[in-house]
């Protein structure tokens, strides 16, 4: 695709230079029938680009695409045929021409679909933009095309046509401003947007500049332009081939540096070309001064607006900026309160607090540090390795989170401990406060209560909820994976037969069996009951073994207390992502597996896939 895509430049411009040397040494009646044919192959190429491999989409704007493609080689293929058989009746011209309208259709609409609509509700003015934008469109429309369509066409339904592709070729020129007006959305690379603005622009000059001299009595100049259709369709098959490729933050910002300053200037831009446009077009008296007028009002009433906008901003800025030194001010008072509270806070707060200088030295501690041992010298071991937990905290650049939990592993000389370490760094006076409350217990039992919610008191294998948090972080970043649903046959009859105590042995059994054969990336669960989950990242050939393997070590014999027990497993399968993408789904597909397997034959498994549905 990228070697594609770096050869559309030369091959554009060998097309260009080939082609109208052809047209230009040919006379002029041959010279327009190979522009048709021209456009006619150029079409089909076009069409069969968008159906290959190296350019094909699922999107459904690309589908558009394709059928705006087709339309155009099929009105192109159309029309010829009519040249040749010499189709000359007006409503059959009419049905010719339908082709090309629904081209222009699914181009505008697709146009629309890339524009960043959320830009007019953020910023009113571009609503002012695009309706001077429009007004300006209609206007040279007018002026080029809609005046001359009632005496060019013969009836009512071709003027009708007419006046509809002519509007659709006004709208596609105001969808070039736009793309500068609105902007695209944000997913878009430099390179992609370069290749959308170029098919836009192509297709939109050349539509509009083929029909002004088509019906300003020009057709064998106009008809020079059709090879140039082609090059548009090109152009936008690049733009959906590179609109996704990464785009650097240097990119991102050149692209909206040129949005912005390209939109602020495109009212003046295009004000000025309406008014040359006008002046030098002989138009009446009454349209020169009503475009000139309704122009100027749309330009005057933007600029009010943007007056309005300015206003706002410098106030809203200057408040900022008021509120800003109110706050500088606010804040020193308390720094300077604070201090004060600092001192009184470290002789009287009753954990452990150290003043340390900007060398990792204590300078100071408070009466609970000395109670602890911090005013020995040396430290002792524990406070030794406290201190070299830690400098790497107050060595950090900015001290975005001050408060941490500090782990200080267990040694022969004391246990493990968990501290709550609060830095309040002083500032311009290169020393800090350190509070260092010992909250192991706390945090003990916190783990402890968190293992419980998150595993089974009985097997100590993970829960549901803890294997259904897991899989779904796992399955986004795996290509492949099976789910196994096991449920053990026979389990209820030991339970009635030989009570709970021996039927809980069992199960923990079974648990250390199935965690015997999965490796650390393996998740492996009790669902509840008799039921367990292991979810392993392998192939179907692969789960099969891994399957037939579970069978295996689960039918060996249960040695419990005195007694010989014997279960076997029921297994139920589904594969990642052919039977589901959620960890919900695929629950529930290898669920219905282990039922029909355990309601027909017991002591095997099945994949969801083999049930017939």
């Amino acid at each position: 695709m990228k070697r594609i895509v770096q050869k559309i430049y030369p091959t554009v411009a060998f097309y260009l230079v080939v082609t109208y040397t052809l047209l230009w040494l040919l006379p002029q009646d041959r010279s327009l029938q190979l522009s048709a044919i021209i456009s006619l192959v150029g079409s089909f190429v076009i069409f069969l680009l968008s159906q290959s491999k190296a350019f094909k989409q699922s999107s459904i704007p690309y589908k558009w695409l394709s059928v705006a493609f087709f339309s155009y080689f099929l009105g192109d293929f159309l029309n010829m045929i009519g040249r040749l058989f010499q189709w000359n009746a007006v409503n059959l011209n009419v049905l010719l021409d339908l082709p090309y309208t629904v081209h222009l259709t699914m181009i505008v609409i697709f146009l629309f679909r890339q524009l960043d609509l959320t830009l007019f509700q953020k910023q009113k003015l571009l609503i002012l933009d695009s309706l001077t934008l429009f007004t300006v469109s209609m206007i040279a429309g007018y002026i080029a095309i809609f005046r001359f369509v009632p005496s060019y066409t013969r009836t009512v339904l071709e003027q009708i046509s007419w006046t509809f592709y002519a509007f659709l070729t006004i709208l596609l020129t105001l969808f070039f401003f736009l793309l500068y007006a609105s902007g695209l959305k944000r997913n878009v690379s430099r390179l992609g947007f370069l290749f959308l603005v170029l098919g836009t622009f192509v297709l939109g000059m050349t539509n509009f500049i083929f029909y002004t001299l088509l019906l300003n009595g020009e057709p064998r100049i106009a008809g020079l332009l059709l090879p140039l259709y082609p090059l548009s369709g090109l152009f936008t098959l690049a733009f959906m081939n590179t609109r996704a490729l990464p785009i650097s933050h240097e990119q991102q910002a050149t692209l909206i540096r040129v949005e912005t300053l390209t939109r602020s200037l495109m009212s003046y831009i295009l004000l000025s070309v309406l008014i040359l446009y006008i002046t030098f077009f002989p138009v009446s008296q009454t349209f020169f001064s009503l475009s000139v007028g309704i122009t100027f009002l749309l330009f005057l009433t933007r600029q009010l607006f943007s007056y309005q906008e300015n206003l706002r901003l410098l106030q809203e800025t200057t408040a900022l900026q008021t509120n800003l030194e109110d706050i500088v001010h606010q804040k020193t008072a308390l720094l300077q309160l604070r201090e004060k509270e600092l001192t009184s806070l470290f002789l009287s707060y009753p954990e452990v607090v150290l003043e340390i200088d900007a060398t990792y030295q204590i300078r100071s501690v408070n009466p609970a540090a000395v109670e602890a041992g911090w005013s020995d010298l040396p430290l002792g071991p524990s406070q030794r390795l406290q201190l070299d937990r830690l400098i790497p905290l107050l060595q950090q650049a900015q001290l975005i989170y001050p408060s941490h939990l500090l782990h200080v592993p267990a040694t022969e000389e004391h246990p493990e401990i968990f501290l709550n370490t609060t830095i309040i760094d002083i500032p311009d006076q290169q020393r800090y406060f350190v509070i260092l409350a010992d909250i192991t217990e706390d945090y003990q039992q916190e783990v402890w209560l968190e293992r419980m919610g998150y595993h089974d008191s009985l097997t100590h294998l993970p829960n549901r909820r803890y294997f259904e948090e897991q899989l779904y972080l796992t399955l986004p970043t795996l290509e492949y994976g099976s789910l196994l649903f096991i449920d053990l046959d026979g389990f209820k009859q030991i339970n009635d037969t030989y009570g709970h105590d021996v039927g809980d042995l069992v199960l923990q059994e079974t648990a250390s069996r199935l965690q015997s054969m999965t490796t650390s990336t393996d998740l492996v669960a009790r669902l509840g009951g008799d039921e367990f989950l292991i979810f392993i990242q392998a192939s179907a050939s692969e789960t099969r073994q891994f399957a037939e393997h579970v069978l295996e070590v689960l039918n060996h014999p249960f040695y419990i207390q005195t007694h010989t027990l014997q279960v076997t497993p029921s297994i139920g399968i589904s594969l990642y992502p052919e039977d589901g993408k959620s960890s919900e789904q695929l629950l529930i597909r290898a669920d219905e597996a282990m039922y029909h397997i355990k309601k027909t034959e017991k002591n095997n498994f099945l994949f969801a896939t083999q049930i017939k549905r």
